[in-house]
């Protein structure tokens, strides 16, 4: 038997993510799935144009991602940066990380974690994502999102994230232009 795990595309375990995200996650690899290797976890997260994942940071994980499509505005340690199709970033732990999709097409990237615990979040906020399943979003977060961030992979951040890297959905495209015009 072979020792390589082997996901074809769409074949992961998917869940559709609430606001401010609005997109989508898929889960490639995780310790407790049948097959995979321990200690990290991986999978693709995909954000629609004005999606984002707040500005966080994890207390004792590396995240790796790379960039498989579209474009994002990243603030990454407090500053901005655009980020395109094919860029690799690896953020250590306490690194304060959060992506907002500014382009038109869905923002796409690989993502894995080391020591896993991600997926954990993703699945405990998100709903099943599927073959003849409503496409729910947008939709609230959980209310007890914060206590299930601190029970995964998420440190408190002091000081806590100013908008729009927090978690208020971004309604308003303009909100973005002078982000734009400092991203490096």
């Amino acid at each position: 038997m072979s020792r390589v795990l082997v996901v074809p595309p769409g074949q992961g375990e998917q869940h559709w993510q609430p606001q401010p995200a609005n997109g989508w996650i898929e889960v490639l690899t995780a310790p407790r799935l049948p097959g995979a290797p321990a200690g990290f976890s991986a999978g693709l997260q995909e954000l629609p144009p004005l999606g984002k994942i707040r500005e966080h940071a994890h207390p004792a994980q590396t995240e790796i991602f790379w960039i498989v499509q579209g474009q994002a505005l990243a603030r990454l340690d407090g500053t901005v940066r655009r980020i395109t199709a094919g860029t690799f970033m690896v953020a250590p732990p306490h690194a304060r990380h959060g992506f907002i999709n500014d382009g038109d097409v869905p923002y796409r990237m690989l993502w894995m974690l080391i020591p896993a615990g991600l997926e954990d979040f993703f699945i405990a906020i998100g709903r099943p994502k599927g073959p003849g399943l409503p496409d729910p979003t947008p939709y609230p977060r959980p209310t007890e999102t914060g206590s299930i961030e601190l029970a995964t992979v998420f440190e408190t951040l002091d000081p806590p994230p100013e908008a729009p890297w927090d978690t208020a959905p971004i309604t308003d495209p303009s909100v973005l232009e002078p982000l734009r015009r400092i991203a490096t």
